[in-house]
């Protein structure tokens, strides 16, 4: 593996594990100050939407990354193996263009909402919210690029993953 996909792999990794931390000690604070204060926090709510959709969107690519998406393989199982490998590659690729798409649009949306703030923060909402779809559609697709260049097609089976060995990241 090279440095930039180490880094790549690095800062996603990072990256969720922050957005992680960050969204349970906002909700820990949140609850606090609402229960035994008795004082709400009016940003915390939005606050939290807004981090959990980077949490979702970016687990996901994650979760491409280490081929670990779940899937319905019943009717692909019974065909031979070259036919499941060329299915499972078609798979990807459409996944691929899914990608793309979400990376245009994305962009394109986070362009037409410019000057929109959120209601409690009053921060860019543009970037702040709907930036998130755009930048991990664009991680996913480097997923993508590198599982169809490796050759990794499938989604990894519960009993591989279990016997895989540990690589470095």
């Amino acid at each position: 593996m090279n440095s930039l996909q180490k880094i790549v792999d690095r800062g996603a990794d990072a990256l969720l594990t922050v957005l992680s931390a960050s969204l349970s000690i906002i909700v820990l604070t949140a609850v606090f100050f609402r229960y035994a204060l008795n004082q709400s926090l009016s940003w915390s709510d939005e606050l939290v939407r807004y981090l959990f959709v980077w949490f979702t969107l970016l687990g996901a690519a994650i979760a491409l990354r280490e081929r670990e998406h779940i899937r319905v393989d019943y009717f692909v199982g019974k065909l031979p193996p070259q036919l499941q490998r060329g299915i499972e590659c078609l798979a990807l690729c459409a996944i691929g263009l899914f990608q793309f798409a979400m990376i245009v649009l994305g962009f394109m949306w986070v362009y037409a909402t410019q000057g929109t703030l959120t209601s409690a923060l009053q921060w860019p909402l543009n970037l702040l919210f709907y930036a998130a779809l755009p930048c991990t559609a664009l991680l996913s697709l480097w997923y993508v690029a590198r599982r169809l260049v490796r050759g990794e097609y499938r989604e990894m089976d519960v009993d591989e993953a279990a016997t895989e060995p540990a690589t470095e990241k």
